[in-house]
């Protein structure tokens, strides 16, 4: 279900991550591994907060705690715990809902609160920075509060940090075992960064658990002080650490009890009337392993390597291949090291996350609610999977095929990419998470490199060539095998297609030949899977089709539950894609002749049958299958032929046709408007005016969840803008561009701008074509598709300064 309320993610990729909420609290959580399966936690750790007190001249101080109280949503069976919180601790006098406005542009979090004579602004982030794996990993949260005195009179202002010596997960099973509980402060004289570090390290503790520690830590300025407590009492009501807070602002330099269960730091500054100050704060992690399948199979996560962590570097069988932990090298008890260098490094930092995320922020070439809709839908890199590993530690399980993935190449660094962030189907990003192939590619390279690289091992150890997608319990390290490809036999054939192409479009933008050079074997393995799904006398391949009226349909594509009938435009634009890459791949890797130009015949005549079968000359469009009666066409028609174009590859379809269909039909697809009038985004499926009959419909999900013919896919509506935008500057036709601008604009209105829908952070796979309250799968990944909007308005190539220039 959508959560409202959510926010902020902060965290590194794979290192684990949390949300600053929009009631100012931690949570939802979402640290990974068996405990909570291939979902977040909807907690919050109540004993973490800010609290801000001021004094003006002589007067009274004032101590609030920056949090209001959790959300606390009810239904038709009481409580709903998906969608509720908890507080903070009851002894902290709170802020009352209205007194802070919420913003945020990922990586970038900030709330300005109304409560205070002083001018109070609070900026969280985690140092994302486009094309570099060192920062991005970081378990880093930083924390700048901007303080202005807006009185006449001089104030006294104090900021504390208050943090639990808390687990990174609760509830699962197993359960995590995290005792043997310790707190230290450490100066660093030469940078000036103070720290309190809460840790634990005890022999009985689970391997998630396995020394590890947070660090809370602040670096003064000149006329700013720190205080710190090692130790309060994090399972009481909060007074014992807020009582010195409001009594003076500073703490006591010293621990209350002997708990270690929690930490606070304070810095205390005196500002002149209309002046200003900013008091950086940082959280820090060392939670540096990963766990999964009962806790047998461990992982190193990726930032460890920046902070001792090796691996091997042999493909020795016998040291675990390439990419193997090697015990003993990473040291732990990392976490002040961690807020050591972010503090000192923090204006290098945010000069670095600034020098990419100005490029969209600021960019006036693309529409506000885009810019919003793409920054912030970044977040779910971050928070949905917290396994970007760092080298494989051990496991009981035994890999598929004998090797696990990613120990064929030094250097490879494997992110585990379910399809959402709530749960959902897990694998390598080869189905929903191909629309998210630009921002992969320009933002996050190694991860696509790297996974593409664990495909292509995959493709070559099954003993057909098309790997189902890895999942629980141990990504990565287990798949499912394929089956013998044979027509009309076959389901989800759009997924080596789209793995295909991935590994082309990499090599593509980056001008990476080597790459291809080392993927191809795999990539003609998937081409003659797909090729034997073709029929002797035809030239498309064949699904398993769907028997009309059936409760559950077979599964085509990635549109799963659209019944397929044999041969269908989707898959038939992404084989003829496959046809067209192959032709050219060859070509750069010194392909034997006869095959490329086998390849090419193939490509020609497919694409001749591609018009005979799907272009419906009466409705002037591509109809979606072999339909017995009637028609209906699709708005991800030209998935493939939008992806041809960006890799500068010969077109998949009539161009007149393709015009035609895109602006004959817009207004058909973009029919339908919420209470307010906005537009609810594109229909998947459209039918001939005056038909309301499906020419074949499946049953599954009809009443539990719209229809996917009669649903808006918001991915799908951002990729389909992209093709709009891009058929409009190939052909020069300003409306086409002004419809696919419209189009991807209506999804991230619904999403970022309609409070009511409660979507923000959360974006659903779909909602109905009427009414976006009715939707289906929130956080899914396919909405990662508006950075292909973004680049059709306006190369990212030439915006992003760390982008590919492949």
């Amino acid at each position: 279900m959508s959560v409202p309320g959510l926010g902020i993610p902060l965290g590194g990729v794979g290192a684990g991550s949390f949300m600053i909420n929009q009631s100012g609290t931690f949570g939802p959580w979402n640290f990974g591994g068996v405990q909570n399966g291939d979902r977040w936690q909807n907690r919050i750790l109540p004993q973490a907060a800010f609290h801000f007190r001021e004094r003006l001249g002589s007067g009274p101080a004032t101590v609030r705690t920056l949090a209001t109280p959790g959300p606390r949503n009810t239904g038709s069976q009481g409580a709903v715990a998906d969608r509720s919180w908890g507080d903070p601790l009851p002894a902290w006098t709170l802020l009352k809902p209205g007194e802070g406005t919420y913003h945020a542009l990922y990586p970038f979090g900030w709330i300005d609160y109304d409560a205070f004579r002083t001018a109070v602004s609070l900026r969280f982030y985690s140092p994302i920075v486009a094309g570099e794996d060192r920062r991005t990993s970081l378990p880093v949260a930083y924390f700048d509060v901007h303080l202005t005195n807006r009185s006449s009179q001089v104030a006294d202002v104090s900021v504390m940090f208050t943090m639990p010596n808390a687990p990174g997960n609760v509830g699962g099973t197993p359960a995590t075992v995290r005792t043997g509980l310790s707190s230290r402060v450490t100066t660093d004289r030469n940078t000036g960064v103070t720290a309190v570090t809460l840790g634990s390290d005890d022999p009985s503790n689970t391997p998630d658990a396995h020394k590890s520690e947070w660090t809370i830590a602040a670096r003064p300025a000149k006329g700013q002080k720190v205080t710190y407590l090692t130790s309060w009492n994090g399972d009481g009501d909060g007074s014992d650490v807020y009582q010195p807070f409001q009594d003076s602002g500073a703490l006591g330099n010293t621990r209350l009890d002997d708990s270690a269960s929690a930490g606070a730091i304070a810095v205390q500054a005196r500002l002149e009337p209309g002046r200003s100050t900013v008091i950086p704060f940082v959280l820090t992690w060392d939670f540096p392993q990963i766990t999964y399948d009962d806790n047998k199979t461990i992982w190193m996560r990726r930032y460890t390597n920046f902070y001792g962590a090796r691996t091997t570097d042999s493909s020795n069988a016998e040291a675990g291949g390439y990419n193997a932990y090697i015990p003993g090298s990473y040291p732990f008890h990392q976490s002040f090291a961690i807020a050591n260098d972010a503090l000192d490094d923090r204006e290098k930092n945010l000069r670095a996350v600034h020098a990419w995320w100005e490029a969209i922020a600021g960019n006036t070439a693309y529409p506000k609610v885009l810019r919003t809709a793409a920054l912030n839908q970044l977040n779910q890199v971050a928070f949905k999977m917290p396994l970007w590993e760092g080298g494989f530690v051990s496991s009981a399980s035994t890999p598929t095929g004998g090797t696990r993935a990613g120990s064929m190449t030094p250097g490879t660094h494997l992110y585990w990419s379910p399809d959402s962030a709530a749960g959902g189907n897990a694998g390598m990003g080869s189905d929903v998470g191909s629309y998210g192939y630009i921002a992969y590619s320009y933002l996050f390279p190694s991860i696509e490199r790297d996974r593409l690289r664990a495909v292509a091992e995959t493709v070559m150890l099954d003993p057909h060539g098309n790997p189902s997608d890895t999942g629980l319990p141990n990504p990565i390290l287990t798949w499912v095998e394929g089956t013998a490809p044979t027509p009309d036999d076959q389901e989800f054939i759009d997924r080596p297609a789209k793995r295909l192409y991935r590994m082309y479009a990499y090599a593509r933008l980056h001008g990476d030949w080597d790459f291809l050079k080392s993927v191809y074997p795999a990539m003609k393995r998937m081409m003659t899977f797909l090729q034997a799904l073709v029929r002797p006398d035809e030239h498309l391949p064949r699904t398993r089709p769907t028997p009309e009226g059936a409760m559950l349909p077979a599964m085509p594509n990635t549109y799963n539950s659209i019944p397929g009938l044999g041969r269908d435009v989707y898959n038939s634009g992404l084989y003829l894609l496959t046809l067209a890459i192959m032709v050219e791949a060859g070509r750069r890797t010194g392909e034997d002749k006869a095959t490329v130009t086998a390849w090419r015949r193939a490509f020609n005549r497919a694409r001749t049958e591609f018009e005979d079968v799907f272009w419906d000359d009466t409705n002037q469009w591509y109809r979606y299958t072999e339909y017995t009666k009637g028609s209906a066409t699709h708005v991800d028609t030209f998935y493939a032929q939008h992806v041809a174009e960006r890799l500068g590859l010969p077109d998949l379809v009539d161009l007149r046709r393709y015009r035609t269909q895109l602006t004959k039909h817009y207004a058909r697809f973009t029919a339908f408007r919420d209470a307010e009038g906005h537009m609810l985004g594109a229909s998947t499926m459209v039918l001939p005016d005056g038909v309301t009959e499906w020419p074949a419909l499946s049953s599954i999900l009809g009443v539990a969840a719209p229809r996917q013919e009669t649903a808006v896919f918001t991915g799908t509506t951002y990729f389909a803008g992209a093709t709009y935008l891009a058929a409009g500057a190939r052909f020069r036709d300003a409306e086409l561009r002004e419809h696919g601008i419209d189009m991807a604009s209506a999804v991230s209105t619904q999403v970022w701008l309609v409070d009511e829908n409660g979507f923000a952070f959360d974006t659903p796979e779909a909602w109905s074509r009427t009414n976006a309250a009715q939707y289906s799968y929130p956080a899914y990944e396919r909405a990662l598709a508006v950075w292909d909007t973004l680049d059709a308005i306006e190369s990212l190539a030439r915006v992003l300064p760390s982008a590919p220039r492949g």
